[in-house]
Order: C-alpha cells, then sequence, then structure tokens
C-alpha cells in the first residue's frame, strides 16, 4: 500500500494526527465498500490494506500510539456530542461494517453522515460503559435479531449483535457464522430499528472494534518477548498494572503503559495454547479504538 507525500507531511506537521490517521482509515473502508460489491472481496480486500495501514504507521510514527491512548481517554463520547436522538449502540461494530452501512442506507434513500468516534482504552465493553457513564438499565436489550419489539420513543438501544457473533467463531471449531453472514443480520437488526424508532435522528456507533487473528493479519512477537506475553497476557490484550515485569515489552514497543493498564498495541499477537477467537479487543489498534458513528437522519 503506498502512501501520498502530501498525507505523510500532513501526518507529520498535524497538531492532531490522530485525527489524520482515523479520516485515511475511515476513507480506505468506504472507499472499498463504494467499488466493491462481492462481500468475501471486501472483508479479505479491505484488511490487507488495514493491516498495510497500520503497519506504515507502526513502523514510521511508533509515537503515534501513546498519543492514540490520550485521544481515546479524553475525547467526548457520542452521547455527549448529539441530543433529541435515538442512540444504537452496535456491539463490536467496526469501521468495516460501518462503511457497508453507509452505503447500503444512502441506497435507500437516507440522509447519513459517517464520521469515527473512540473507544475506551483498554477497548472492550465494560470501560466503555465506564467512560459514557450510562447505566445498562436505560438501555433497551437487543439479544434476538428477529424479535425486536420498540415502542418508537427509545432513546438507548444496545444491540449484543455483531459481538456476539464474533465471539462464537473459534479456532478449531466448526464455522456456525462467518463476516458476510454476521454483517447481514447487523444491517437486517438497523433496518428493523430504523423502521421503527419515530425520532428524526439516530446515532450508530460502537463500544470497540476488532482485531483479526488468522495468520497474515497479525504482527508477530519476539520468540524472547513471547514467553512474557503468554505468563503475563495469556489470551488477553490487556492487564490491570500489578506487580508484572512487563518493562521488557514496553521498551522493545509491544505494549503502552495507559488508564491503569497494560495494553498491547497494534496487531502484536503471540501464540496462546488451546482455542480462541479469531476475532479479539481490549488492546490498543486502529481497528480496535477507532469506532463509526452513523449519524441517519429519517
Amino acid at each position: 500500500m503506498s502512501f501520498k507525500i502530501d498525507f505523510i507531511d500532513k501526518l507529520i506537521k498535524e497538531d492532531n494526527p490522530v485525527v489524520i490517521v482515523g479520516e485515511k482509515l475511515l476513507e480506505l473502508w468506504v472507499n472499498l465498500a463504494m467499488r466493491e460489491e462481492n462481500l468475501s472481496d471486501y472483508y479479505y480486500k479491505g484488511e490487507e490494506k488495514a493491516k498495510d495501514f497500520e503497519e506504515f504507521i507502526l513502523k514510521c510514527y511508533s509515537e503515534f500510539y501513546s498519543i492514540f491512548a490520550r485521544a481515546c481517554i479524553k475525547k467526548e463520547t457520542v452521547f455527549q456530542t448529539f441530543s433529541k436522538c435515538c442512540f444504537i449502540v452496535m456491539d463490536g461494530l467496526s469501521l468495516r461494517e460501518s462503511a457497508l452501512l453507509y452505503k447500503n442506507l444512502q441506497k435507500k434513500d437516507l440522509k447519513v453522515i459517517h464520521r469515527f468516534n473512540y473507544s475506551s482504552v483498554p477497548s472492550d465493553t465494560e470501560m466503555f460503559r465506564e467512560k459514557t457513564e450510562i447505566s445498562m438499565n436505560r438501555f433497551i436489550q437487543i439479544n434476538n435479531p428477529n424479535n425486536i419489539r420498540l415502542s418508537g420513543d427509545e432513546k438507548y438501544i444496545w444491540s449484543f449483535f455483531p459481538d456476539i457473533m464474533l465471539d462464537k467463531i473459534k479456532t478449531g471449531h466448526t464455522v456456525i457464522s462467518s463476516l458476510e453472514e454476521m454483517y447481514k443480520i447487523v444491517e437486517k437488526i438497523v433496518l428493523n430499528i430504523i423502521s421503527q424508532i419515530k425520532v428524526n435522528k439516530l446515532i450508530i456507533t460502537s463500544d470497540h472494534g476488532y482485531i483479526r487473528t488468522e495468520a497474515g493479519y497479525v504482527f508477530s512477537v519476539s520468540k524472547r518477548a513471547r514467553k512474557k506475553f503468554q505468563d503475563i497476557f495469556g489470551g488477553k490484550r490487556y492487564v490491570k498494572i500489578d506487580s508484572f515485569e512487563v518493562e521488557e515489552l514496553i521498551d522493545s514497543g509491544y505494549v503502552e503503559e495507559f488508564n491503569g493498564y497494560y495494553v498491547v498495541k497494534s496487531r502484536y499477537l503471540w501464540p496462546v495454547s488451546g482455542k480462541y477467537s479469531i476475532y479479539i479487543h481490549g488492546g490498543l489498534s486502529l481497528m480496535e479504538c477507532f469506532v463509526p458513528v452513523l449519524e441517519i437522519e429519517t
């Protein structure tokens, strides 16, 4: 993947490089969504481009991740930015899926604005809920895409999809769902909600994205670091700061210390014994921490 000189120059000179990187990542997925009709090809080609882009950032601007982490903590949430609308949180929705939603909702003559925001650090659901300071009791919860009943006046809606499907795709297990099938269910849920909600504006966002752990989509760690990752992190992307000896991992550029946690940055991954998810989150990578925001006028 090549990058124009003006992008690199802008990245270096910009006071807020996080916005520049986020815009470029969003543009990457949207451009491909507009060109590619085959979902399998879209996910494959997009992931290759996103991985190459993150590798470029990692190698050329490694300090970006500490700047990125601070932005995730300080940036206001969509709940603070917007008012008089219905908020829909799609658990685990990434920019991959939001670009497709953006295209397909426009085809239905809906006015849609596609932006990005930031997850929490670590990038998981629990941390996101703490960041928003909104009790789960205030959300109407969707856990069955075939049984969505709304009054139309809801302010907060939480869909456990797509995360619930991502979690079921395990290495070594029978694949009971795919990204393509997952996206179709996500779109079905979104269209169903839109058809029932009476307010004029809906905001669709996410608590976190995800990275893919298949070979070719992640960056390996050194043999020396592998044992430390296995002992300290196991199969997780973050752990609480404790008595763990992680200085070597931090000095090697694998880990950031932030917000009371040791967080694995970028797409670094290490072998884990047993079976584990193909799609994971919790770390500090572009596809985990840049989350979509779709502003829809009905």
